[in-house]
């Protein structure tokens, strides 16, 4: 199957010079690589980066089987020597990976426990960047805010640029509600600048991150996260996301699918188990989607926010991997089911510059932890999102 990989180089910037063509070709002959065992070679290439340099090409690579995106910036110096010789210490660190046995301890349930905050129904406040698409924030707000029944609420909208007439029309009407502060980041766009302003301005214990294509199901949407959020154990809470179509998008985050990251359980049935019972499960995960995130405010400042240098992705994972280690757990919470229009504010396209440079960041930083997630049970694919079971080599 090694030797079947369909490989391309995407071409962002620069043209991409015959040494890292070569090197490609003789990767995709090197042998069978999982997602993990691609993921770590991203984060051993990304050494090589200088990314201001103007002989940098920035590529993407993307390994059709067995499904490992990978996105680089590498450094015309020499990669051959210091690569090939990763390449027999990356298959040694596959040796080490737990072997794909199930472990359902992976997927214990989290019960939250007393909560230590000032009280039982805290003042959360919700964070919605937007630029303009009036039609959905105001679904968004009417949802999530208007006919909340949580008893103390703030919506804090964030506004970066928005210039069509329909939109100030609906900031002018949201001005007339009590709780609600418009905020104008006049800057270009950095999704994780736009929350760190809009949280500055909220006076919330709890903040309740959201995108402006997010809608509530149902008035007493937030309870079980606020309870679970509230919780002192806990660093972050992200809620079960279905698409338009009933179908799941998000129910934690899983580290090492593809190579990067990715959603737990996308394209199931809203109520479909999934291996373990992970997707209707309340239960700690390694991240949560920044899609509809819960955080305490003393989380969230003793973390400094998110981290504005990942511009458009990886803000989110990065803050929960970073209160991860700080400590707290970050927990999927199964219940309530919110509906995400994903995609209805950022159209499928080839990635920017920006968004390979976040992801070689975030490679740099958390590359080794790619390697096996904890929450994650290693019988499962790190092909796709699928969770389908490991496919095993000739003798295993």
């Amino acid at each position: 199957m090694a030797n079947q990989i369909p490989w391309q180089v995407e071409m962002i910037r620069h043209e991409p010079h015959r040494p890292m063509t070569a090197f490609f070709r003789f990767l995709n002959a090197a042998g069978e690589c999982v997602g993990a065992f691609a993921y770590r070679l991203q984060n051993r290439v990304t050494i090589y980066e200088l990314m201001m340099d103007p002989d940098v090409s920035v590529v993407q690579v993307d390994f059709g089987e067995p499904g490992a995106l990978i996105s680089v910036h590498v450094r015309r110096c020499n990669w051959r020597n210091g690569l090939r010789r990763d390449i027999s210490r990356f298959f040694g660190l596959l040796k080490r990976r737990p072997s794909a046995h199930a472990d359902p301890t992976r997927i214990a349930p989290f019960t939250p426990e007393g909560v230590a905050t000032t009280s039982a129904t805290p003042l959360v406040s919700l964070v919605i960047p937007t630029r303009d698409r009036a039609g959905l924030l105001a679904r968004a707000v009417e949802t999530l805010f208007e006919q909340a029944s949580w008893p103390h609420l703030e919506l804090v909208v964030v506004d970066n640029g928005s210039v069509e007439p329909e939109t100030f029309a609906l900031f002018d009407r949201l001005r007339a509600l009590p709780n609600v502060s418009i905020v104008r980041v006049n800057e270009p766009f950095n999704f994780a600048r736009l929350i760190n302003a809009g949280a500055r301005a909220a006076r919330g214990e709890v903040l309740a991150l959201i995108n402006n294509d997010v809608e509530a199901r149902a008035a007493d949407w937030l309870a079980p996260l606020v309870r679970l959020a509230i919780d002192p154990r806990v660093g972050a809470v992200g809620a079960k996301l279905l698409y338009e179509n009933g179908t799941v998008q998000h129910a934690g985050v899983m580290l090492g699918i593809r190579g990067l990251t990715s959603h737990a359980g996308v394209g199931r049935a809203a109520d479909d188990p999934g291996p373990y019972g992970m997707l209707t499960t309340t239960r700690r995960v390694s991240a949560v989607t920044g899609a509809c995130l819960l955080t305490r405010r003393d989380v969230f400042d003793a973390l400094g926010g998110l981290d504005e240098n990942f511009v458009i992705e990886f803000n989110d994972v990065d803050y929960c991997l970073r209160a991860g280690a700080a400590g707290h757990a970050i927990v999927y919470a199964a219940e309530p089911m919110l509906l995400h229009k994903e995609g209805a504010t950022r159209q499928a396209r080839p990635l920017r510059e920006q968004e390979v440079r976040d992801r070689s960041l975030f490679m740099r930083r958390w590359g080794h932890a790619l390697v096996d997630d904890p929450y994650y049970p290693p019988d499962l694919t790190l092909r796709d999102e699928s969770l389908s079971p490991v496919e095993r080599r000739n003798g295993e």
